[in-house]
C-alpha cells in the first residue's frame, strides 16, 4: 500500500552553508515552546544514525509523545483478534471479483500465500502484503518512533501518547471509510509502487525535510476523501488541543509522528500556523 508506506518516511542533506534541513520543527508562542518531528516508522540499517536534529530535540525535551503505545504488550493479540473476519467470510465473499483478483495477485507477486490472509479483513491483508514487500527490501520492523521510545526510556524521560493503540488497529481492520474507495486507492498503489526505489526517494524527502509525497496526498485528498479523511483530517483535528495544551504548559515536548500528518491544507503544521503558532525547521550546524 503505497501511501500507508508514504506515511512511513523522511533524512539529511547539507547545504553549502553547512547547515541541515530535516523533519523537525521548533513550534512556539512567546517564551513556550515544543518540538514537532515526523517520523519514518520503518528503516533499513543503512537509514541509521538518524539526523541530528533529531537528538538535539530529544536532549531538549523532558517528555516523549508518540501517535500510540507502541510498546503495548497487548498489541499483537489486540491486532490477531480484530484482523480476522467473521466465522463463515471470506476476502472472496466480502470483495468484488475485480478487488479480489488484484489482491490475489499482489499476494502472488510479493510471495505470500493467499492461504494466509484470505481469512483476513481487507485492511490487515493489505498491510501483510506490505510488510512482505517491505521484508524483502531488508527493512527493519522499527524506525524513528521505536528507536526513541527506546532511548526515552533508558534516559527515565516521561512518555505519552496522542492516541490508543485500540484505535489505530481499529483503523487498519475495521475500515471507518468507504471499502471500495479504500481498496481502490490500496490497489492501485501496489499495482505500480517499486518499493525500493520509492522507499529511497522518499527517505531522501524526510532527510531533506520536504514535504512527503506532496502531489500524491494532495491526489489521496481529491480521489479518496473519505480515506485522507480518516486517515489524516480527523486525526490531526483531535491532536491538535492535546499539541496546544503541550506547547502552553511549562516543559518542552518532542512529539513524533508520522511525516504524512505535517503536510497538507488539514496538515499539522499549517493548522498550527493558522491559530497563531511561530513555526520554523529546526536546524544544526554540521
Amino acid at each position: 500500500m503505497k501511501r500507508t508506506i508514504a506515511m512511513i518516511m523522511f533524512g539529511l542533506i547539507s547545504t553549502g552553508y553547512g547547515i541541515s534541513q530535516t523533519s523537525v520543527w521548533k513550534i512556539s508562542k512567546g517564551d513556550r515552546e515544543i518540538y514537532l518531528g515526523g517520523s519514518v516508522h520503518i528503516l533499513r540499517p543503512e537509514d541509521y544514525p538518524l539526523p541530528k536534529e533529531f537528538d538535539v530535540a530529544f536532549a531538549k525535551a523532558g517528555t516523549l509523545v508518540f501517535e500510540a503505545d507502541i510498546k503495548d504488550p497487548e498489541i499483537l493479540n489486540k491486532a490477531i483478534t480484530e484482523s480476522m473476519l467473521p466465522e463463515g467470510q471470506t476476502l472472496k465473499s466480502v470483495l468484488n471479483e475485480r478487488q479480489y483478483k488484484a489482491l490475489y495477485d499482489a499476494a502472488n507477486d510479493a510471495g505470500l500465500p493467499f492461504s494466509l490472509i484470505e481469512k483476513m479483513k481487507p485492511g490487515m491483508a493489505i498491510m501483510t502484503i506490505s510488510a512482505t514487500k517491505l521484508q524483502q527490501i531488508n527493512l527493519s520492523a522499527g524506525g524513528v518512533d521505536v528507536y526513541y521510545y527506546d532511548k526515552a526510556s533508558n534516559k527515565n524521560k516521561n512518555v505519552e501518547f496522542l492516541e490508543s493503540i485500540d484505535f489505530q488497529i481499529d483503523l487498519i481492520c475495521n475500515l471507518p471509510f468507504d471499502l471500495d474507495e479504500f481498496m481502490a486507492y490500496s490497489l492501485k498503489d501496489m499495482q505500480k509502487f517499486n518499493y525500493e526505489e520509492e522507499f529511497t526517494a522518499l527517505i531522501n524527502d524526510w532527510r531533506n525535510g520536504k514535504a512527503l509525497a506532496k502531489t500524491e496526498i494532495e491526489e489521496m485528498e481529491r480521489d479518496y476523501p473519505s480515506v485522507y479523511r480518516a486517515m489524516f483530517t480527523d486525526r490531526n483535528r483531535k491532536w491538535l488541543p492535546k499539541i496546544k495544551k503541550y506547547i502552553e504548559d511549562d516543559n518542552i515536548e518532542f512529539i513524533i509522528v508520522g511525516s504524512a500528518h505535517l503536510w497538507g491544507n488539514d496538515g499539522l503544521l499549517n493548522m498550527l500556523k493558522k491559530e497563531g503558532y511561530k513555526v520554523g525547521q529546526l536546524r544544526v550546524k554540521q
